[in-house]
């Protein structure tokens, strides 16, 4: 995460140097998509899961935005684990730092440049928490004792604590922004979240168990196991500062 961060900003600031510079604050609200983990049959857009939120958006050039970006809402899905039904609901915030790379020239406001699909992707941060269902009845699957159900009923049989989980992440996705006025923007986005961390959906690691020797045997590694999610929404841009403006030669090329 270090590297990446080291590449992440020493990328924006070469292209930040002698470049005329904006800044903009906006509103984002959309849904929920999908929550890809250890589930199955969970179908994306079972529910609304409203999510809503704000950034600030610096803006080096035409080209390159930086924005930092905050967002909340709700996490809900409903599916099953081998065949055994599963479901979460949870309130997830989200904060996360991303560059923003227009395919076109953009300028909010410039009628000549007034739209642009864009790709963006950084680092970030996500809070939500991990409620933990323990055991009552080992009658499931004697390799897997945490997957259980009871008999009579076919529902998992839990008790519930819950502790707070603090992840890194890693944002990533693309979207359209068009100008509707001077200073005014609108947009829609579609963006994915990678958690360093399994336990989003409420199952941290469910097929883990003990061989033959006594041993653990787990699959929670980085390329199998921590979960996803996707945003889709819409967004509303404000410009709040027009920087000073660059020299010709460089403001032609640049924007």
């Amino acid at each position: 995460m270090k590297k990446l961060l080291l590449v992440f900003v020493t990328v924006l600031l070469t292209v930040s140097v002698h470049a005329q510079k904006t800044a903009d604050i906006g509103i984002w609200g959309g849904t929920l998509t999908s929550v890809h983990g250890d589930m199955d049959e969970d179908a994306p857009f079972q529910t609304f899961n409203l999510n809503f939120g704000a950034y600030f958006r610096y803006n080096f050039n035409a080209r390159v935005a930086l924005r930092a970006m905050f967002l909340t809402g709700s996490f809900s899905s409903e599916g099953a684990v081998e065949s055994s039904p599963w479901e979460f609901d949870k309130t997830v915030q989200d904060l996360t730092l991303q560059a923003e790379i227009n395919y076109l020239r953009y300028i909010l406001g410039k009628r000549k440049l007034r739209f642009s699909p864009y790709v963006t992707f950084g680092i970030g941060v996500a809070y939500f928490p991990y409620t933990f269902k323990s055991v009552e009845i080992a009658a499931f699957n004697p390799d897997h004792p945490e997957l259980v159900y009871n008999t009579a009923t076919g529902q998992l049989v839990v008790t519930d604590y819950e502790e707070s989980v603090v992840t890194p992440t890693i944002p990533f996705g693309m979207g359209f922004k068009y100008t509707i006025g001077d200073r005014l923007g609108v947009g829609v986005e579609y963006q994915m979240r990678k958690y360093m961390s399994d336990q989003l959906d409420d199952l941290n690691d469910p097929l883990a168990y003990v061989n033959g020797f006594g041993e653990t045997v787990t699959y929670n590694d980085g390329s199998h196991n921590n979960d996803w999610a996707g945003y889709l929404g819409v967004h509303l841009t404000y410009m709040i500062f027009i920087g000073k403006k660059a020299c010709p030669a460089y403001d032609a090329k640049s924007w």
